[in-house]
Order: structure tokens, then C-alpha cells, then sequence
């Protein structure tokens, strides 16, 4: 089966400027992503940046680079036209089996990576996204305000009384491995293709980098989970 990585990185971060040149581990976070790519056997990882130095970093760590257009990069600019402009660069198939692997997700291991693929399997349609379990404030204990100013339940009147432990559990996306077919994305424009299934991780793995704050915390996680179980 054809597997791609696709890493998608640009120049510019509102919340931590450089962010995904960051030291993390020794590396800077793009490199670190590519990384467990490779460490995780996935031959072809392919960075799309419009940044010069993250395109060394990353081609340092052994990635392939797609220059990414400045229209795609910018600040408002969507993940997904950005990770189809590199595939259709590179002329990528569409049975090819495509992993977006962010680098604001550093946490997500080799493992995590292989077990995402085994999910999917030789299916040719459907995705893998990776996810934790969430205990804040259940999602069907809302309401929608209405036009007119009143307000509607999410679900049903019911769910608002129900006892939490009586309704489903909820899950997270966590932004660090979605797993799509290539011809999907393309046909759909989206990385959530039925049948979705998950790849689920711990709650403490979930760490998305937006903030100084948020690489330290990582930092300090994956040196007890380094010290542990070395997996990362």
C-alpha cells in the first residue's frame, strides 16, 4: 500500500512566532514530526512550507519539500487546500493512503502513527483521525439560541436532564494524525470521511502548541513518557 505523510508548516504563528522551528527534544518541531514519520516507517514524508528555514529543517531531518504558495499560508489560511496543493505537486495517486501529521502535536508517537494505519486498513474510503477521551462539559448538555431568541436543544430536551454517565462518551480530535485516501480528500475536501474510525490516545498526549506554555508543558510530559517508555 502507498503511504504518504504530508507535514504541513508555515513561516507564520500569531501565538508563538517561529513556532514550528521550536526546540523540542533536541529538534526543532517540524523535524521532530518528521521524525516519528520515518521512525514509524512511513519512506515518503513530504513538508509543504513557504518558510526557507523550516524547508532546511526539514529537509535536514530527511523530509520532502513542496513550496507552499503565500496564499496558503496565511494566517487564516485552512489546512486543506495546503495539503492538496502538495499532493497534487507531487502527482500523488488516489488509492495513495495520505497521514496529515501536524507538528503542534509532538506527543504522538511512532506507535500511535503505525496503529493509525493498521485502523484504516486496505478499506478504500473512510478515515482514521486520532482522538482522546474528553471530561469537560458534555457536548449534548447544550442548547442553541434561535433566531428569534429562544433556545434549542443540541440533541434532545431529554440529554439536559439526563445523568452524565448515562450518555455516550465523548471524543476529541486532538490534531495529531488524520488518515484519508488521497482520492477522498479530493473528491470530499475534508479529512472526516465515513466511515470514521479512531485511534485513541491518553488525554495527557493530547497537546496542541499554540503557546510558550504549551511546548513547556509538552516538554515536561515527554520527558516522564521518554524516561518511561522511550517511544517518543
Amino acid at each position: 500500500m502507498d503511504t504518504l505523510a504530508i507535514v504541513p508548516a508555515r513561516g507564520g504563528s500569531v501565538g508563538l512566532p517561529g513556532k514550528n522551528l521550536a526546540p523540542f527534544l533536541g529538534r526543532p518541531l517540524v523535524a521532530h514530526t518528521v521524525h516519528t514519520a520515518l521512525t514509524a516507517g512511513i519512506r515518503n514524508v513530504v513538508v509543504t512550507t513557504d518558510d526557507a528555514g523550516i524547508a532546511e529543517a526539514s529537509r535536514t531531518a530527511g523530509a520532502t519539500l513542496v513550496d507552499r504558495p503565500a496564499d496558503l499560508a496565511r494566517a487564516d489560511s485552512r489546512t486543506l487546500p495546503a495539503v492538496v496543493h502538495a499532493l497534487d505537486t507531487i502527482s500523488t495517486a488516489d488509492d495513495t493512503l495520505v497521514l496529515l501529521l501536524q507538528p503542534t502535536s509532538p506527543l504522538r508517537t511512532a506507535e500511535d502513527i503505525a496503529e493509525s494505519v493498521e485502523i484504516h486498513g486496505d478499506r478504500t474510503s473512510g478515515s482514521v483521525v486520532q482522538m482522546c477521551r474528553s471530561t469537560d462539559h458534555h457536548p449534548l448538555k447544550v442548547c442553541l439560541e434561535t433566531p428569534d431568541g429562544g433556545i434549542t436543544p443540541v440533541h434532545t430536551w431529554e440529554d439536559l436532564e439526563a445523568p452524565r454517565q448515562s450518555l455516550p462518551a465523548v471524543l476529541r480530535p486532538t490534531g495529531g494524525i488524520y488518515v484519508v485516501r488521497a482520492g477522498d480528500l479530493r473528491r470530499h475536501q475534508r479529512f472526516f470521511i465515513p466511515e470514521v474510525r479512531c485511534q485513541i490516545i491518553p488525554a495527557d498526549r493530547a497537546v496542541d502548541i499554540d503557546t510558550a506554555e504549551d511546548l513547556r508543558r509538552a516538554e515536561e510530559l515527554a520527558a516522564k513518557l521518554q524516561r518511561s517508555t522511550n517511544t517518543l
